[in-house]
């Protein structure tokens, strides 16, 4: 099962010039990852993990 947005790798067996079809492949640009998180307080990640744990137990 092919995951939904994987990339397509060019068979080497049945393409001659494989080479230069990599070489295409790398030259795509990547997607651009998204910033990451501010960095949590000690006392943010205690009150958040409180609140999870609350959450489950309510559940």
């Amino acid at each position: 099962m092919v995951k939904k947005g994987a990339a397509i790798v060019p068979d080497a067996w049945e393409d001659d010039d494989w080479e230069s079809s990599a070489d295409k492949l790398d030259a795509q640009p990547t997607e651009v990852q998204p910033e990451p998180q501010v960095p949590m307080t000690k006392a943010e990640r205690l009150a958040q993990h409180a609140e999870q744990n609350r959450k489950l137990w309510e559940s």
